[in-house]
């Protein structure tokens, strides 16, 4: 029962990050098989170790399980961990950046066209004050291509409306940065900070110090923002989910910018982050799979 309701909790918190649901429920299975081999093995999923995790692999890869395979399992326990780490009941993710070496990493695909977010956030409707809280929050998704962990942790205070720019904080996957907001969104931000977010915490009877806040009880907006994105994808059925806009976004970037830039702009840790939204590279990709697998 304990295990059950842990998986739950890891559910809603995946949630948060605007993933499909056969995304969250891929990372569920893959953790709630960690969770049994934890189990059968005697180990306290609350003491795991990097040697712990080492042993693991090696489990899995006696089982027969592809090194593909393998990584999409870590992938899902250092989010399983990213999640303990967020309700303070490890202080460290134990998998940290482990991955198996000489795997194909996931290369961005069915990318947005800029003329086609441009068009999401102009048709966009501001009906209510949901509706100009959400208007705000795309903004901020396709202007600066902030995913939902960062839009989670903005508070009131990182919007700089003098100066026209935004802090957005370091969370468990991301540096902080400082990014300038387009002149429309500066106007926008300010009206929803002043008028609409007061009135949603008087509706909601709350207190927060969270910029974005729901107009239900819960303190969290997974809700809201699963919302949005049906709102979006009705907009235009292409988007798929926050992910695919983000990629979009920072392909488009690296047009413009160098890859430096674009790290800092992303708040990617590791330039090989970045690199994966090379023009170039989804390009060559593309070229050596129709030579080795061309269409008959």
């Amino acid at each position: 029962m304990e295990k059950e309701i842990l998986l739950n909790n890891f559910v809603d918190y995946l949630r948060k990050q605007g993933l499909r649901i056969t995304t969250y429920n891929g990372y569920k299975n893959a953790a709630n098989q960690f969770l049994e081999y934890l189990k059968n093995a005697q180990i306290d999923y609350l003491q795991v170790s990097y040697s712990d995790i080492l042993s693991y692999i090696n489990y899995s890869k006696e089982k027969g399980n592809k090194k593909s395979s393998i990584n999409g399992s870590l992938n899902s326990i250092r989010h399983f961990y990213n999640y303990l780490q967020t309700e303070k009941k490890v202080t460290s993710n134990p998998v940290g950046t482990l991955r198996i070496r000489n795997v194909t990493r996931r290369t961005p695909h069915d990318l947005l066209e800029p003329q086609e977010l441009e068009q999401i956030y102009h048709d966009f409707k501001t009906t209510g004050v949901t509706g100009k809280r959400n208007k705000a929050i795309l903004g901020l998704i396709i202007y600066q291509g902030l995913n939902i962990s960062e839009l989670t942790a903005i508070e009131p205070t990182d919007i700089n409306l003098e100066t026209g720019k935004i802090y957005v904080p370091q969370t468990s996957r991301s540096n902080s940065r400082t990014m300038k907001l387009e002149s429309f969104q500066i106007l926008q931000l300010q009206k929803y900070i002043t008028q609409v977010r007061p009135v949603i915490l008087a509706v909601a009877e709350k207190q927060s110090d969270k910029l974005f806040i729901s107009m239900g009880k819960s303190k969290h907006m997974n809700n809201s923002y699963m919302k949005l994105l049906r709102h979006v994808r009705k907009l235009n059925p292409r988007v798929k989910d926050f992910y695919q806009i983000r990629a979009s976004i920072l392909t488009e970037w690296l047009k413009k910018y160098n890859i430096r830039q674009v790290q800092y702009m992303a708040g990617h840790r590791y330039i090989s982050s970045t690199e994966v939204y090379r023009t170039d590279t989804i390009e060559s990709l593309q070229e050596m799979i129709n030579k080795l697998h061309p269409l008959q």
